[in-house]
């Protein structure tokens, strides 16, 4: 079965390439992107003859409205005109037209925009701005965003201004999810974006454009008057060797806030995430080994938070290295 297809719509695509001719032979000849404004054009009959006749060959099916495949550009204005369809032949440029056909539109766009691998990833697309809470007690807030082609990371950003002006957060992601604990956040509104990371062979990162802004707001219950939460305490070198940074606490936090930068100051750091657990996997951050960061643990009882660690020495070891970590 074809990507994307799916019951009724797999046996309409089905139809579709017996009717056509269409076999695995006719992927290379894909050439457009095609839309129908009505979910139902598809399985009429009318529609099914006027593209066998004409040779036009859906390959892959996205439903229910959307579809890659080859059509004659003959046939543009005559689909137009006789059922609203519209034609992509170049890169798509709004993505936000497509949201109301659902997630496999948006997916379809992302596989038809592959073939322009040669610009910049494109924005990142928030299919929906509802923030959702996760988590055991929904004390967790989790920001979904579509994956962009061929994207190795994706920068997210959060501010108390719309303009960005002020950071409060400034982080790489591996994936198109971000899980972010409001025990470590005063109350308020707060904005946010992300931009995409493209690489390709023998090509530096390329960095695409930020996704339209968004917001959420932080609202915690009032915390009755008690000691202030301590600061975990880190060893001052910690080296790593195929696997996760870690740091012990003598206090069991209910979550920790990770960060880890270039500089002691921490201004820009690479990393900037939350996790209910005293590790992180480093693998597929593109951190280099042999090269010197810092890192910093802030730690939470799932209310409030306590204040930031010292500064640890992180150090990645090449395997056939030892991994201690040690006091200097």
């Amino acid at each position: 079965m074809k990507r994307g297809a799916g019951g009724a719509a797999g046996a309409l695509l089905c139809m579709f390439m017996l009717c056509s001719g269409a076999g695995a032979e006719d992927a290379q000849q894909a050439n457009s992107l095609l839309v129908l404004p009505s979910a139902q054009t598809a399985f009429d009959r009318e529609f099914q003859g006027f593209l066998d006749r004409k040779g036009a060959k859906l390959l892959d099916s996205y439903p229910p409205s959307v579809f890659i495949g080859y059509i004659p550009k003959s046939l543009d204005k005559e689909l137009e005109e006789k059922y609203g369809a519209i034609v992509y032949r170049g890169r798509v440029e709004d993505w936000s037209s497509f949201t109301r056909y659902g997630e496999k539109a948006v997916f379809a766009v992302n596989v038809w925009n592959k073939r322009f691998l040669e610009d910049p990833p494109e924005a990142p697309l928030v299919v929906s701005s509802m923030v959702k809470q996760a988590g055991k007690k929904g004390d967790i807030l989790k920001l979904t965003w579509n994956n962009v082609m061929e994207a190795n990371s994706y920068r997210l950003q959060i501010s108390t201004a719309p303009d960005f002006s002020v950071k409060q957060l400034d982080t790489l992601v591996q994936s198109n999810t971000y899980r972010l604990v409001p025990a470590f956040w005063r109350n308020g509104v707060y904005y946010w974006r992300v931009a995409g990371f493209l690489h390709l062979s023998g090509v530096e990162n390329r960095e695409g454009a930020f996704s339209e802004t968004y917001s959420f707001a932080v609202s915690k219950p009032a915390r009755p008057r008690r000691l202030a939460l301590p600061a975990p305490p880190l060893q001052h070198m910690n080296k790593v060797l195929d696997g996760p940074v870690n740091w012990a606490s003598p206090v069991a936090f209910k979550y920790y806030r990770l960060q880890i930068a270039e500089t002691k100051n921490f201004r820009s750091p690479l990393l900037d995430v939350f996790t209910d657990t005293c590790s992180y996997k480093l693998s597929g951050l593109g951190l280099a080994p042999q090269k010197t960061y810092f890192m910093r643990v802030m730690g939470s009882d799932g209310v409030a938070h306590g204040g930031w660690s010292g500064v640890s020495e992180l150090l990645l070891e090449p395997a056939g290295e030892p991994s201690v970590g040690k006091k200097r």
